[in-house]
């Protein structure tokens, strides 16, 4: 604080939850161990969903970390198929793939937000982290942003430029829904961190023993999910209009609050409370 310096401690996890889904569901999560790397917990953690949620889902998908070869072995032991970013980190590929992945698109789409996306597809890609030839594909996005400057509003283009590496062949799903789950990775930050982080305390950790640390988070995705479902799926639309998640979260919490202990349906009866 100030002139003094601050040594902040923070726990990593790795959380599993499905991309395509109208509720914020978490399936669990793996807390990474001292010393570790971020994908040696998700294969543990992937080893245990595996057994639990397999016919759930056919595909797992990351960021660029994720394409390595022991990830990828996993799912193909499995019978999965692995989709994650193509960046730096896998510089061969990634050069190859610019080299071949240009010219002509194979598609062009237009989408609902007004993006135009330009699709190259291409198979049998070698790569010397992973012994099987996969599938890249590279999308360029543009759209116009209007932006205020110098107290004027200026209409730009903007473009950006994906690679996604994959297991997952051409004729099981098109170039289109491959970048839509690609995209649908940044849910969870946005779906499940930034907002617990922000309105739930998931960035305060109340005390540190693993255990406790563990629970506290599995109790809060529990919660979140639940509340989350009452508010898709239990609310009339016209309420749902009005209340967002966290104004029916904040509802909630504060009936907890504010709620007379002989007022609780399962205490009455129940003799003196507690001091």
């Amino acid at each position: 604080m100030g002139d003094h310096e601050v040594t902040e401690y923070y726990h990593r996890g790795v959380v599993a939850h499905p991309i395509g889904l109208p509720l914020p569901i978490v399936l669990d999560v793996e807390m990474i161990r001292p010393g570790e790397g971020e994908v040696v917990a998700a294969r543990r953690l992937l080893e245990r969903l595996l057994p639990r949620y397999g016919r759930f889902f056919d595909a797992v998908q990351g960021d660029a970390i994720y394409f390595e070869a022991p990830l990828f072995e996993l799912c193909r032991k499995h019978g999965k198929h692995l989709l994650a970013v193509l960046k730096e980190n896998n510089p061969a590929l990634l050069a190859d793939a610019k080299a071949v992945l240009r010219g002509t698109p194979d598609f062009v789409g237009h989408e609902k937000n007004g993006r135009e996306v330009r699709y190259w597809d291409q198979e049998e890609f070698t790569s010397g982290a992973i012994e099987t030839p996969v599938r890249v594909l590279r999308t360029a996005e543009t759209w116009t942003r209007r932006e205020r400057i110098a107290k004027k509003w200026v209409v730009r283009e903007q473009t950006t430029e994906w690679f996604w590496g994959t297991s997952i062949p051409q004729d099981v799903m098109p170039p289109r829904q491959i970048a839509q789950a690609g995209h649908e990775r940044w849910s969870i930050e946005n779906r499940i961190f930034n907002t617990l982080g922000a309105h739930w305390g998931l960035d305060h950790c109340f005390y540190h023993d693993p255990a406790a640390i563990l629970n506290f988070i599995l109790i809060l995705f529990i919660a979140y999910t639940l509340v989350a479902c009452f508010h898709q799926l239990n609310m009339k639309e016209p309420l749902r209009g009005r209340f967002t998640l966290i104004a029916v979260a904040t509802q909630i919490l504060l009936g907890i609050v504010t709620v007379g202990p002989r007022e609780v349906a399962w205490l009455r009866g129940a003799g003196p409370l507690p001091p």
